[in-house]
């Protein structure tokens, strides 16, 4: 744990000596811990880490129903980001996005509410798990571009 923090701060430090329109490197570093730890989404707000392992929207759910400002300005790294996984993160007002894989609606969606995202890889669209067609959770937001319905599409699904 404190080899992460070191590593964070470094890069924070890193950042403050230059003046690069790149990626954060705070972005980066938890990019780079989400992969190295094999977390699914981590988090870095108010000079802490918080680190989740559920599968698809279940953490970004949870941190918008229970604690909403844990993702008002944070930094986030998520390893892949459907447009269910953007809209959630847009709602709770991150400030930077990080990522392996995003699907193009996802970039839309950052880009729309004027958020910073960088990722590695980019897709028409997230696979479900067998990869024979688009994730079901995206799929329910395939007709609609507002933010605001998108998470009470999310949270009646999940509420079931």
């Amino acid at each position: 744990m404190k080899t992460k923090i070191f590593i964070l701060l470094a890069s924070v430090a890193l950042l403050a000596c230059t003046k690069s329109p790149q990626p954060s490197a705070q972005g980066q570093a938890l990019l780079s811990i989400l992969n190295a730890d094999n977390h699914s989404l981590v988090v870095f707000n108010q000079d802490s880490i918080s680190y989740h392992n559920g599968r698809g929207v279940s953490d970004l759910l949870d941190l918008i129903s229970n604690e909403p400002e844990r993702l008002h300005g944070a930094i986030v790294a998520d390893k892949m980001i459907g447009k269910a996984a953007a809209a959630l993160m847009v709602a709770g007002q991150v400030s930077e996005v990080h990522t392996n894989l995003i699907c193009t609606p996802a970039i839309n969606v950052f880009r729309q509410a004027d958020i910073p995202v960088f990722f590695r890889e980019e897709v028409p669209q997230i696979l479900n798990r067998d990869r024979s067609g688009q994730c079901p959770i995206d799929g329910l937001l395939n007709e609609t571009d507002d933010v605001e319905q998108c998470v009470q599409i999310l949270k009646n699904k999940f509420q079931q």
